[in-house]
């Protein structure tokens, strides 16, 4: 009898820790519910004459609620695992425009609506795009590793098998980019590039200069 109690006990136990631990995307949502709600009871704190700084501090208090009381339904919120509190809130924001967005837009004026959609425009125009995948269409050139230059205009020089150096410039973040260091001197690559035209002054016309795209170890 006392066996079988604690069994059931431990059974028990086992599916309530099961039960809560919630995955991510399902946190994010109550933690949407919850800020929405926070939203609906203080409605003191998100009238049209508050300022947007004043309306942030609000929803991050009902964020920060959220948070205390969800994190024992999820292990990845105990742990620390669900990221930054920031990326959170955002993550959380966006879930509330399909939760509540009626009652979440109505928070902010005209005049405030137009401010987050040119601080958005302006975040995308000034993040840089992501690092292009490797292209076989691309130029290509098999080379050693002899120097790496920080001037103005970052860049690198390689010798080929017939003892050539080429320069390649480095434009923008390219994958790879972290084998680009002096321990790797002498050591092969493949350089995967464009070429762009650019004034050169000593030459006093525009000349072909190489731009690197993508570059891999030989092993």
């Amino acid at each position: 009898m006392l066996k079988n109690t604690l069994l059931l006990v431990c059974l028990c136990f086992v599916v309530s820790v099961f039960a809560q631990d919630k995955t991510r995307d399902e946190v994010i949502q109550l933690m949407a519910e919850d800020t929405c709600e926070c939203i609906k009871n203080d409605k003191a704190s998100f009238t049209h004459d508050k300022t947007m700084n004043q309306k942030q501090v609000a929803l991050g208090l009902c964020l920060l609620k959220s948070y205390n009381k969800r994190k024992a339904d999820s292990e990845a919120l105990k742990n620390g695992d669900m990221g930054d509190f920031e990326e959170l809130g955002e993550e959380v924001g966006v879930q509330m425009v399909s939760t509540c967005g009626v009652e979440f837009m109505a928070i902010f004026s005209d005049e405030q609506l137009d401010e987050i959609i040119d601080d958005a425009e302006y975040e995308d125009a000034n993040t840089p795009p992501p690092p292009a995948p490797k292209n076989e269409d691309d130029l290509q050139l098999e080379a050693e590793l002899v120097s790496l230059n920080n001037d103005a205009v970052s860049y690198f020089q390689v010798k080929d098998a017939f003892d050539k150096t080429h320069t390649f410039l480095i434009k923008e973040q390219f994958e790879g980019y972290k084998l680009l260091k002096k321990s790797n001197y002498n050591k092969s690559f493949n350089i995967y590039y464009k070429e762009i035209n650019m004034f050169d002054l000593s030459e006093r016309k525009y000349v072909k200069k190489k731009v690197v795209k993508y570059l891999e170890a030989i092993d």
